[in-house]
């Protein structure tokens, strides 16, 4: 293969084929078997192709007899450096071969994600926008165009005006917040946080940024830190013409960040002529803690879970426990911290399994005694009862009901209680409940796909949940939970080629693909339910 000078991006990381390495972004490379790397050599210099298992096989094996096991294990070693949540990239075609999305990183294009009119102009014109923006929300809000009930919005990612990558956790901290705090508004549908970062990402218009999400209006932003003093600036955009109807700009400290966010809030819902009922208006401007270093803690360590690797995971649970210990009292990351340590038992990142599920327990249990009107506090306190190392089904429902009481936007409450309804022997009600979270969300997370496949799995429409488990798979090939469920689902097409080379897969993973040790890691606790996976299992002729 010939060698290129270029380098190419593969989500947050670096692979530069002329050095043979993988890097992380903060520069760190990622170690590698020599075969590994010409595997993604070839990947990379087709990327965005498919790249059939023959070619791999005689590009990187030339004149040598090697079994299909050698290559899956490479792809599976890639994917494993790249982790769980970028290794959606890489991905299998059925019966043909792999698909690696990488971009070279000198064609790249620029950042897409849309400016906030007039900030680049200085704080005159903000100011002005200020002055004009509730007049035009007068006219614009009252136009046939925006209907009131209730107004759609998606909060897209605050760009990051400060100069150094790593202030990102903070724009985007902010950003989430807002969300958060949007969301708990009843005369309000928002869109979440993984539709509306997702399209930012993509697409530069705003007007089909809103087409997209489906949504009447966007907030936009930006923020820039120096030291302690902090520019930060917001805009509502219109839609359908892409102009702001309010804006504003702020400038201060960091101690003054609370006060900003609880401007914003009010000055939105003012623009956008929403209902507050009593407990709506009261939880206006409560953001959990008022000690900014805490709030500063909290946001490094929401950017460190978002990314469901070992190291990761680690440097979060480090920064919610900063976070508490300069404020005890501070629910989010209680809640957060809950998490975090949830998902270290649940993907087999500690060898005290017990000590960490007890630890998440008394976390959330204090986040909810602490902020009983949290819904993300009652979610991740769900969350942990969901899990097989629990498994308090109807403890589980009982907070993502909840949850939902709270936050009718909160959409992974929805999905998580479609995966309990389904464990249980709902499987309707978790069909209905997981197409809820769907229409509400129009761009949902890849783990969505899991409940409906599942659902339509124990409902028998195999076709349904094959297309559901596939679409999961390919954003995310290293779900073992999805490839568990998709053997059996090939079994009962009496699909067992297909069943036995995902069973390859999946054992490199280094787990096992027998009945017996499948049959273990599943929590369907209605017996028709078991009856019916253990069943594919065999007809897929996996050994006992």
């Amino acid at each position: 293969m010939t060698k290129t000078e270029k380098t190419y991006a593969v989500e947050g990381f670096r692979y530069d084929p002329e050095a043979g390495e993988l890097r992380i972004t903060d520069g760190s490379t990622v170690p590698l078997r020599p075969q590994t790397l010409r595997v993604l050599d070839v990947l990379v210099a087709n990327a965005g192709d498919l790249v059939t298992k023959d070619t791999l096989m005689e590009t990187v094996w030339p004149d040598t007899h090697v079994t299909d096991d050698s290559l899956v294990q490479c792809i599976a070693e890639i994917r494993k450096a790249l982790g769980p949540d970028a290794s959606k990239r890489l991905k299998t075609i059925p019966k043909q071969g792999y698909r690696l999305d990488a971009i070279p990183e000198d064609s790249r294009p620029p950042a897409v994600r849309p400016k906030v009119r007039g900030f680049r102009f200085g704080w005159v014109m903000a100011a002005l926008a200020i002055i004009a923006g509730f007049g035009i929300a007068l006219l614009s809000l009252s136009g046939p165009s925006h209907p009131p009930d209730p107004p759609a919005i998606a909060v897209l990612p605050f760009e990051n005006l400060s100069g150094e990558e790593e202030q990102s956790y903070f724009s985007d901290g902010l950003s989430e917040e807002l969300i958060v705090n949007l969301s708990r508004i009843s005369d309000l549908r928002v869109v979440s946080r993984s539709a509306s970062f997702f399209v930012a990402g993509q697409v530069a218009d705003p007007r089909r940024i809103a087409d997209e999400l489906g949504v009447t209006f966007l907030v936009e932003g930006s923020v820039r830190r120096s030291g302690e003093t902090l520019w930060i600036s917001a805009a509502l955009v219109d839609g359908a013409t892409g102009e702001n109807v309010w804006a504003r700009a702020y400038s201060g400290t960091n101690a003054n960040i609370f006060e900003f966010q609880t401007s914003v809030m009010e000055e939105l819902i003012r623009a956008l002529s929403v209902r507050l009922s009593s407990a709506e208006r009261a939880r206006l401007g409560v953001y959990g803690t008022s000690d900014v270093e805490a709030f500063d803690h909290y946001l490094r360590g929401l950017a460190l879970a978002n990314f469901l690797r070992p190291e990761a995971n680690q440097r979060a649970e480090e920064q919610f426990v900063t976070a508490l210990r300069l404020d005890p009292g501070y629910a989010s990351a209680h809640a957060q911290l809950s998490l975090v340590l949830s998902m270290r038992a649940e993907f087999g990142w500690t060898t005290d399994v017990s000590g960490a599920v007890a630890r998440a327990k008394t976390h959330a249990d204090e986040a909810v005694t602490l902020a009983p009107d949290s819904p993300f506090a009652h979610f991740a306190q769900g969350r942990l009862l969901s899990r097989r190392f629990i498994g308090d089904l109807e403890g589980a429902s009982a907070a993502f009901q909840r949850a939902i009481d709270l936050d009718p936007n909160y959409t992974d409450a929805y999905a998580f209680d479609a995966i309990v309804q389904i464990a249980d022997g709902r499987a309707e009600q978790g069909l209905a409940m997981i197409r809820d979270a769907f229409e509400k969300n129009p761009i949902p997370p890849y783990w969505y796909y899991m409940p409906l496949g599942l659902a339509q799995f124990v409902l028998e429409d195999y076709a349904a949940a094959e297309s559901a488990l596939t679409e999961l798979l390919q954003r995310n090939p290293n779900l073992p939970n999805a490839m568990r469920l998709l053997m059996a689902t090939y079994g009962h097409q009496g699909r067992v080629d297909d069943a036995e080379w995902l069973a390859f897969e999946y054992e490199m993973l280094d787990s096992s693909a027998t009945i017996t040790d499948l049959m273990e890691t599943t929590n369907l606790r209605h017996p028709p339910y078991r009856d019916a996976l253990e069943q594919g299992l065999r007809k897929a002729g996996l050994p006992e």
